[in-house]
């Protein structure tokens, strides 16, 4: 089944959520100094990158990516199934407080341990791309109580507990999976972003042995700390404050050119 095939099966699931409730931490105005600037993916496929199937799931950004890695895949063979969800993270909560107004959990964001299972058994990814970065930065109910957030311990014993569960699910067919960070912003968002990172870093360094691998998307948004609006003469956010279609494009291709480069080599 082709990229096509796969955008429509799945357009009711990626076509939902709150986008704008998730946008990144407030990037440098400035347009970037090429020299320093930040990579921004790549603006075509490595040459010998082709015929995978990938699965993508996660949060907006991670829908926001998987469509530009469907653009990049087009032309070369890929399969990427988008299963990602606007507004859902890993943590299966109860309630969210995205700036500070608690609503309730939509049903479909709790649905991950019977839905992702489904995906791998009738797709067999070769790679699958697990990113809730940005949306599990939102304080969340998980225990019935007040929300809690990543600067509570019982949150981060949360995450990392249904990371590893997740990773189990993902990998039931041999894929790898590869798990994203997420753009370091100002003040108070660059603080919890860095510890989503670290919470990110310690989940892959965990799940090493098990072919998992960091998939570092600041790094390819960022220059240090510094994670400009523009680079290489294009707009690097969109209104919601995810990546634009030029920048998800590019993005796109250089994660399928890094899911190749591992999972390609591996199953020939």
């Amino acid at each position: 089944m082709g990229v096509g095939a796969v955008a429509m099966l799945l357009g009711g699931v990626v076509g939902c959520g709150h986008p704008t409730r998730e946008a990144p931490p407030s990037a440098n105005g400035r347009n970037a100094a090429e020299a320093g600037a930040p990579p921004l993916g790549l603006p075509g496929p490595a040459p010998q990158a082709k015929g995978l199937t990938v699965l993508v799931v996660g949060d907006s950004w991670a829908r926001n990516l998987g469509v530009g890695m469907a653009d990049a895949g087009k032309a070369r063979g890929y399969t990427v199934v988008n299963a990602a969800q606007g507004g859902c993270g890993i943590m299966l909560p109860t309630g969210e407080a995205p700036g500070g107004r608690l609503t309730a959990t939509r049903p479909a964001c709790r649905t991950w341990p019977e839905q992702w299972p489904r995906l791998v058994e009738r797709y067999r990814p070769q790679a699958v791309v697990l990113y809730t970065a940005y949306w599990d930065q939102t304080p969340q109910v998980i225990d019935g109580g007040r929300p809690r957030d990543l600067g509570d311990p019982v949150f981060r014993q949360r995450y990392q507990a249904n990371m590893d569960r997740a990773i189990g699910l993902l990998r039931a067919q041999g894929a790898a999976v590869y798990v994203g960070t997420a753009v370091i912003g100002k003040g108070t968002e660059g603080r919890t972003a860095r510890e989503m990172n670290r919470q990110v870093e310690t989940v892959v360094r965990r799940n090493a042995r098990r072919d998992v691998h960091l998939l570092d998307v600041r790094r390819q948004l960022c220059a240090h700390d510094d994670c400009p609006a523009r680079v290489h003469g294009m707009d690097v956010y969109d209104e919601t404050g995810h990546p634009t279609a030029p920048a998800h494009d590019r993005l796109g291709t250089w994660i399928l050119s890094t899911l190749w480069t591992a999972a390609g080599h591996r199953t020939g």
